[in-house]
């Protein structure tokens, strides 16, 4: 079909922009336009799929006939494609530029004027990506005085986001005009100059994000900004607040990394041990598997509260239910160190609490004949802490414990841990009799 198709290339900003003169696939009756639109767009793809993004760019020329369409549904579905479609080719493309993907993106938001918001927000990021701050500030200045037709909630909420990117090219300047000052040996209007800029962008930004974070949601990587330019200006209380409010506002979706990054602060600044326990308490229940919940163990056990401790061995058990964690060395060893506390401490029935519902599920799980070779095979000191807690927990007739000492037992030096071991086990393995 393509050996009939006159092509001219033609070289626009980098790319090699087919012009199809007469092409057959839109020469077709009217009736036959959708159907072969979709045969374009098919094509497109497996193109895409290919990574043959010549062919793809050339198939996207004459895809865009499509806009001629006069069935309304199938024109606005045709420049969303022709958008989406065209950003992938243009970010893949061989001989793409910067230029290039600016030119698209411009002309799509004439296209389709209800996505202008969104193209202008992915323009903006592919300009902060490539270093183009100055263009971001210019499609960002002309995206907040967009108007068009009733002021949807939709529309609403992509305004936030053009407010929150515009709040952080003022915190990228203001980090940047201060960063130069405290190294600029410059004459004093000069400083005085900056000095002044610094405060502007510093009242802008702080101003937006204060804005942006009363309406709920995730907002990640503005709050760190926020957040950053507080504790960079000295305001430690203010971004103490800031970090508390959004990892505790119910109005917000339940966000994990709220309470990551309030942890991460308040350690930074030395909080105590009772507020850091606060804060991974929530981390646990909303996520288990996180792996500060080895230090969350940690601070637990310290503590010296016996709630706490058995806590702190109930937060090992649920981190290792979790495939991420099943070849943690650091997780096995903190979890036979905290059973071999606890036995010593006379609350085996700790253990037999948190055993009971795994009891069915761990031995397969953790602790087969396979996983036991594996380990081996994988990591020996895994395959030793591992076998102390099988040997606790289902006495020495265990597969995985049994596997492990014999396997072990052969090497030299490993001779008197593995008599410990076993030592230990006989001494507290009738626990297991109980469940």
């Amino acid at each position: 079909m393509e050996s009939d198709v006159s092509v001219e290339d033609e070289e626009v900003h980098g790319i090699l922009v087919s012009r199809k003169q007469g092409n057959p696939l839109f020469g077709r009756p009217l009736k036959s336009c959708h159907a072969t639109g979709d045969l374009c767009l098919k094509l497109i793809r497996q193109a895409m799929f290919k990574n043959q993004w010549d062919r793809a760019a050339g198939l996207l020329t004459s895809y865009l006939q499509t806009m001629e369409c006069r069935n309304v549904l199938r024109q606005k579905s045709a420049s969303e494609n022709i958008w989406r479609l065209g950003t992938e080719i243009l970010l893949n493309h061989p001989k793409s530029t910067s230029e290039d993907i600016n030119v698209f993106h411009e002309i799509m938001k004439n296209l389709g004027m209800k996505h202008y918001l969104l193209i202008s927000l992915e323009q903006v990021y592919h300009n902060l990506c490539n270093g183009e701050t100055d263009e971001a500030y210019r499609v960002l200045s002309l995206a907040e005085s967009w108007r068009n037709g009733l002021h949807s909630a939709e529309q609403k909420r992509l305004q936030s986001l053009i407010q929150a990117h515009r709040a952080v090219l003022n915190y990228r300047s203001w980090k940047d005009r201060r960063s130069a000052m405290s190294q600029d040996d410059a004459a004093y209007p000069s400083r005085s100059s900056s000095t002044q800029a610094i405060g502007s962008y510093y009242r802008q930004a702080t101003g937006t994000f204060q804005e942006i974070l009363k309406f709920p949601g995730v907002w990640d990587p503005f709050v760190l900004n926020y957040v950053d330019l507080l504790e960079s200006s000295g305001d430690k209380t203010e971004a103490e607040k800031v970090l508390t409010s959004y990892a505790s506002n119910p109005k917000n979706p339940p966000n994990p990394n709220a309470h990551v990054y309030l942890y991460n602060f308040m350690k930074r600044n030395e909080a105590s041990r009772e507020k850091l326990i606060d804060v991974l308490r929530v981390l646990h229940s909303m996520t288990p598997s996180h792996k500060l919940m080895l230090k969350f163990s940690k601070l637990l056990y310290v503590s010296g509260s016996e709630d706490d401790q058995r806590l702190s061995l109930n937060v090992l058990f649920d981190l290792l239910d979790f495939s991420g964690w099943k070849d943690s060395v650091k997780a096995w060893k903190y979890l036979g160190k905290r059973m071999k506390d606890t036995f010593w401490n006379s609350h085996k029935d700790w253990i037999i609490e948190a055993w009971q519902p795994r009891s069915s599920w761990w031995p397969s799980y953790h602790f087969a004949m396979s996983q036991a070779t594996k380990d081996r095979q994988k990591c020996a000191e895994l395959s030793m802490k591992k076998a102390l807690v099988a040997g606790m927990l289902m006495g020495l007739g265990c597969v995985y414990y049994s596997s492990v000492y014999c396997s072990e037992k052969k090497k030299k030096g490993n001779k008197k841990t593995l008599n410990r071991m076993k030592e230990f086990i006989k001494k507290y393995q009738m626990f297991c009799a109980d469940v």
